[in-house]
């Protein structure tokens, strides 16, 4: 038999906010060392998508309460 196992919301939005912010993080280390112009340009281009992604996920988390900042 089959059991169903249910995520809450909440629990799925921080663990997609958290991973986004390690992203950042991974992001921003690998800028700083980028030796080519072109890539490191690339990676900034996608850690400000990145980022604007995170902030629509934490608007939303902020929104239903589900994330305090500190």
């Amino acid at each position: 038999m089959h059991q169903t196992v249910t995520i809450a919301d909440k629990d799925v939005m921080n663990d997609v906010l958290m991973t986004m912010k390690y992203l950042s993080g991974v992001y921003e280390t690998a800028i700083m060392e980028c030796t080519n112009e072109a890539v490191r340009n690339a990676l900034r281009q996608i850690q400000d998508e990145e980022q604007q992604n995170a902030k629509m996920v934490f608007d939303y988390m902020l929104q239903k309460g589900w994330y305090k900042p500190q």
